[in-house]
């Protein structure tokens, strides 16, 4: 299920499409079996746009405006959140909002577009990864009806992408973890996991590659182990138990991973082991179960924050204007932010 390989702080020459794909969760992914180390290739960060220039929708400006959501999955609790905050600002808006779950179902999202398309809308907000081919979603929506894509790209209908920069923010998680590593330890520690996803492909990618450049500018990869669909708290509940036992009586464990689901789980697999005390996690995400862990568990170093809630506030605007004929930039990034126990009650005050 693990891979172990050299360190190489920064592996050049490979190369992998810009960010098309999302799992966000922070996008926590379905489990797929354990395989072969998923290629992390060297990646300039994500070309920056013009500045987001939403910040929410004023009351009432979208009467009368029949929106539909396709839902990635509300099990996933980074899409929860997205969905909680795109329903609390289309009833700011006052526009119908019809919902369909696809529930991280490939099968499901024709269904969902069908549903959508007989309910009428006049915009589709699509969050969606399942499918290999975004085309497919593409074909199903009904004729000039505009699309959002959220985190996944929807090529070529989506108009435009609300997503966060991933590699901007393994980025900040991996210099944040080295940082700490090297004033703990001395960057003397006895391994590097990284839990990464298949199913969230070039995401994926982005953040653990994101990872290994902020990390390696601190402190250099040493004995590194990579799990390649470990990106659910039972598939990292599962392959941190292999781990600890590859690493008896090691106590300096660094586990970076994909989304907090996948560092929730390597802390639950060292509390049932009884080390606790030998394992040091970060994720990517920051929705609200892993906060608390931040808050109360030293073991959780901190997460690099996309504040789901607040995907709201761009991607209903954003619609809206597209549901109106205006013209809206291509790429709305959210930015993100390193949340660890020294910065969390001032980005997450209680």
């Amino acid at each position: 299920m693990l891979n172990p390989r050299p360190s190489s702080p920064i592996r050049a020459g490979r190369v992998v499409a810009l960010l098309v794909v999302a799992a966000l969760a922070a996008v926590a992914c379905v489990p797929q079996a354990g395989g072969q180390a998923s290629p992390t290739p060297t990646l300039a960060p994500t070309p920056t746009p013009s500045a987001n220039p939403y910040e929410g929708v004023a009351q009432g400006v979208g009467a009368g405006v029949k929106l539909g959501y396709l839902s990635y999955g509300e099990l996933v609790p980074f899409v929860f959140e997205i969905s909680d905050g795109i329903r609390a600002q289309a009833a700011l808006a006052g526009a119908e909002l019809v919902e369909c779950d696809a529930n991280l179902d490939a099968n499901r999202v024709a269904d969902c577009m069908k549903q959508l398309t007989e309910a009428g809308v006049q915009g589709i907000i699509q969050f969606q990864g399942t499918l290999a081919d975004p085309a497919v979603v593409c074909n199903q929506a009904p004729a000039g009806v505009p699309v959002l894509a959220v985190e996944f790209a929807q090529d070529p209908c989506a108009k435009t992408l609300v997503a966060a920069d991933d590699l901007r923010a393994g980025q900040i998680a991996g210099r944040a973890v080295g940082e700490w590593v090297k004033e703990r330890w001395d960057c003397a520690y006895d391994a590097y996991v990284s839990f990464e996803s298949t199913t969230a492909g070039v995401k994926s990618q982005r953040r653990m590659e994101g990872y290994r450049q902020g990390f390696s500018a601190v402190c250099p990869i040493t004995n590194e182990q990579i799990g390649r669909s470990i990106d659910t708290e039972s598939s990292a509940t599962r392959a941190m138990t292999d781990v600890l036992g590859t690493l008896a009586g090691k106590s300096k464990i660094v586990v970076v991973a994909v989304n907090g689901d996948a560092a929730i789980g390597a802390l639950a697999a060292a509390k049932a082991a009884g080390r606790e005390g030998d394992v040091w996690v970060s994720g990517q995400g920051g929705e609200e179960r892993a906060r608390e862990l931040i808050r109360t568990n030293e073991h959780y170093l901190g997460d690099a924050a996309y504040f789901p809630e607040t995907y709201g506030a761009t991607i209903v605007p954003a619609i809206l204007d597209l549901v109106a004929g205006k013209t809206v930039q291509p790429l709305l990034l959210i930015d993100p932010a390193w949340l660890s126990a020294s910065t969390i009650d001032e980005i997450y005050p209680k």
